[in-house]
């Protein structure tokens, strides 16, 4: 295997690349880059992440990784840095077969991310790999196209009509939890249908110890008291986010959809009027996707993850 660990004793070769790097092509990469961008993080080693070089001939590739937490069933990659922009599709070629070898043999995580901007401004360089998506792909990642979407706080609200016979609109209560667990996390339905959220399983769970996910978060229920559709509501960074908005598939063509984030959105501008909310899923979710359009919501964000699955390679294997 040509990977190489860094580590702390061997950063400072890690960082006079990341160096070389910024000096002659990270400028001209197309991103936004903003006041609080520090590229320089990557020149000071931290036990939270993963510094790895690939020697390729008489080239290279950086990169970095990192789990969210201890524990976290997901490894995230933050940065693909090849040596040269000139041979940039070469070195990347040759070097992502070995970074699927290097998860596979030497971390423990079912899932790999590796995640690409397509149009819009981020807080960070995620990587380098908007051009790498069919290398990426070729090795077994599978790609999942999500986008942000924001509400403007003026805008009007039109209610919906009344939801068909056996359907109702719940509040969630700490009652629920099994119950929402179940939906998001063991209903195989709905397994493509909701966003691969970006955290862990407890986490997931702890956002409903916290007040203002328990008191704005809705669900719909049919004639069994079972959950067909659900909205999770959260606050980050002083930021009103939807999250999670999920309709099992039977029921997607039903307008449940639009009627549940309708309901949820004439609460919000109630209790919040001077908020803008904002929202993320996946952009092949038709209904929640229409919904929003039909609410005013309007994207500013456009990505792709690309996914390696562990379980599902060996499985194909």
């Amino acid at each position: 295997m040509t990977i190489k660990k860094i580590t702390a004793e061997t950063i400072n070769e890690f960082a006079e690349k990341i160096e070389y790097a910024k000096l002659n092509f990270i400028p001209m990469l197309p991103f936004v880059k903003m006041s609080f961008h520090d590229f320089d993080r990557y020149k000071h080693y931290s036990d939270k992440g993963i510094y790895l070089i690939d020697y390729i001939d008489n080239d290279y590739c950086l990169y970095h990784l990192y789990h969210l937490s201890e524990g976290d069933d997901t490894l995230r990659a933050t940065l693909i840095l090849p040596s040269s922009w000139e041979k940039r599709f070469d070195i990347i070629e040759k070097s992502i077969p070995n970074l699927k070898e290097w998860f596979l043999k030497e971390d423990k995580s079912n899932f790999f991310i590796i995640q690409s901007l397509e149009y819009g401004e981020i807080e960070y360089y995620p990587t380098l790999s908007h051009y790498l998506i069919p290398t990426i792909i070729q090795n077994g990642f599978n790609p999942k196209y999500r986008m942000y979407m924001k509400r403007d706080k003026h805008l009007p609200l039109v209610i919906n009509e009344a939801l068909p016979n056996g359907l109702q609109v719940i509040n969630y209560t700490t009652e629920l939890l099994t119950e929402v667990t179940n939906f998001y996390y063991h209903n195989k339905a709905n397994e493509n249908y909701r966003y691969f959220t970006n955290c862990t399983y407890n986490e997931f769970l702890e956002m409903f110890q916290d007040e203002f996910t328990i008191n704005n978060s809705k669900f719909i229920t049919n004639d069994t008291g079972t959950i067909i559709a659900g909205i999770v509501i959260s606050k980050d960074s002083d930021k009103v986010w939807i999250d999670n908005f999920t309709v099992t598939p039977e029921y997607d063509k039903n307008g449940l959809a639009d009627y549940l984030l309708n309901v949820t959105l004439l609460d919000l501008t109630k209790m919040y009027p001077e908020e803008t909310i904002y929202i993320y899923l996946n952009r092949d979710c038709n209904h929640s996707v229409l919904a929003c359009e039909k609410n005013d919501f309007v994207p500013f964000e456009h990505w792709t993850d690309m996914i390696l699955e562990r379980k599902k390679l060996c499985m194909n294997n």
